[in-house]
C-alpha cells in the first residue's frame, strides 16, 4: 500500500496547528467524578478563540466540545482544497470513548429523573456519528463518512479503510482523523482499569487528522501497516508486539509511543530503537495521539530528522498492538 500524506490538522492541549506539537503541553490538575481522588491531565481549551469561530455555526451551537476539536483539525487539513474537491473528499473518524460528556449528561437524567425527563436534545450528540456528520455538513465535505470505535488501535483501521476508498475510487482523497474529549468520570474508569497507577499515563483530549491521497515527491507517506495483533492480557501484549513489528522494515528506526502499563513493554522490547519525538511524553489521547504521532513522524522524515523510513507502534490499551510505517519515496531505512 502507499498513502501519501498531503497534509494534517491538529487540536492540542498546545494549542493549534501542526506547531503545537512541539511545545510543552500545560497540565491541569482534575478531581474524579467520585470526589476520592485527583489526577494530572492535558486538555485541550475548548473556550480558545480558535474553537469559538465554530460555536457561532447554527449546526454547532449545541456541539460538544468533541465536535469542536474535529472541525478545528479538519478544517486545517482541507484549508487548500477547493469546493469541488472537497465534494469528492471522505472522513473516517475514530474514537475511544468519544461523545462522553453530553453521554453522561443524557444517562445522567434518565437515572435521577427517570426516562420521562431526558432530554431529546442531547441525545443525538451522544450518537458516536454525530461529531463527524457536523463536520461534513460545515465544512461541505461530500465523500463517504464513516466513524470508527476502538482502542488507539483504532486509528490504522482507520487508515485501511481510507486506503480502501481510495483503491476503489469512492473517494479522491481520505480525512483520517482522532479525537477525545474529556470528563472527570473517565478518569474513575482509568483509574479501575488501572492505568492511572502510572506516571507514564496522563489523559489528553484534543484532535489530530491527516489529508491522505497519491503520493507527491518530497512528501511523507505511509508506505505499511500492520494491524490485528490482539491480546487479552498484558503478559500477551509482547508476544503481539513482535509479531506486529516483524511484518514492518527491520532496520527502522522507531517512535516512542506508549503510555502507562505499555511503557515499559516498549522500552524492554525495542528500546535500542527508540527516538522521542514528543516533549509530552506519557499525554494520552488514544486515536488523537496516533493521529498526533503520525504527523510527527512525517515532519521528522521531511526535515531529514530521521534518515530513511520511521516505524510509529500504536499502542492500543485496551485490546490491540498496530503499527505504520512512514517514509519518503523509496528510501531505505536506517538508524538516525
Amino acid at each position: 500500500m502507499s498513502l501519501g500524506v498531503l497534509s494534517h490538522g491538529v487540536a492540542c492541549p498546545g494549542g493549534t496547528g501542526v506547531e503545537s506539537l512541539f511545545s510543552a503541553w500545560p497540565r491541569t490538575r482534575v478531581e474524579t467524578a467520585s470526589g476520592n481522588r485527583a489526577f494530572e491531565t492535558a486538555q485541550t481549551d475548548v473556550g480558545a478563540a480558535e474553537y469559538q469561530q465554530w460555536a457561532l455555526k447554527p449546526r454547532l451551537r449545541r456541539a460538544s466540545a468533541l465536535t469542536y476539536f474535529l472541525v478545528e483539525a479538519v478544517s486545517q487539513a482541507v484549508r487548500g482544497l477547493s469546493e469541488a474537491e472537497r465534494k469528492e473528499t471522505g472522513v473516517v473518524a475514530c474514537f475511544f470513548l468519544g461523545c462522553l460528556s453530553y453521554s453522561i449528561r443524557f444517562y445522567r437524567e434518565i437515572t435521577k429523573d427517570g426516562r420521562r425527563f431526558a432530554s431529546p436534545v442531547l441525545f443525538p450528540e451522544t450518537v458516536f456519528n454525530s461529531p463527524i456528520s457536523h463536520v461534513a455538513s460545515t465544512l461541505g465535505i461530500g465523500g463517504p463518512v464513516y466513524s470508527q470505535i476502538g482502542d488507539k488501535s483504532a486509528w490504522v483501521s482507520a487508515l485501511r479503510t481510507a486506503e480502501c476508498w481510495l483503491r476503489t475510487g469512492s473517494a479522491k482523497q481520505v480525512v483520517v482523523v482522532g479525537a477525545e474529549e474529556f470528563d472527570p468520570h473517565a478518569l474513575d474508569a482509568f483509574a479501575a482499569a488501572g492505568w492511572m497507577r502510572s506516571r507514564a499515563f496522563i489523559p489528553g483530549t484534543g484532535a489530530g487528522a491527516v489529508l491522505v491521497g497519491p503520493r507527491q515527491r518530497g512528501r511523507a507517506a505511509i508506505s505499511n501497516l500492520s494491524e490485528g495483533y490482539g491480546f487479552a492480557t498484558h503478559d500477551e501484549v509482547e508476544d503481539a508486539a513482535r509479531e506486529c513489528v516483524a511484518e514492518l522494515e527491520d532496520e527502522c528506526s522507531m517512535m516512542q509511543t506508549a503510555t502507562g502499563w505499555a511503557a515499559e513493554r516498549e522500552d524492554r522490547l525495542f528500546g535500542d530503537r527508540l527516538l522521542r519525538l514528543s516533549m509530552n511524553p506519557g499525554v494520552e489521547g488514544f486515536a488523537a495521539s496516533a493521529a498526533w504521532d503520525v504527523i510527527r513522524a512525517c515532519r521528522a522524515v521531511e526535515t531529514g530528522e530521521v534518515v530513511g523510513d520511521l516505524i510509529v507502534p500504536v499502542w492500543g490499551l485496551a485490546q490491540q498492538v498496530a503499527a505504520i510505517q512512514v517514509g519518503l519515496g523509496e528510501a531505505r531505512c536506517s538508524l538516525a
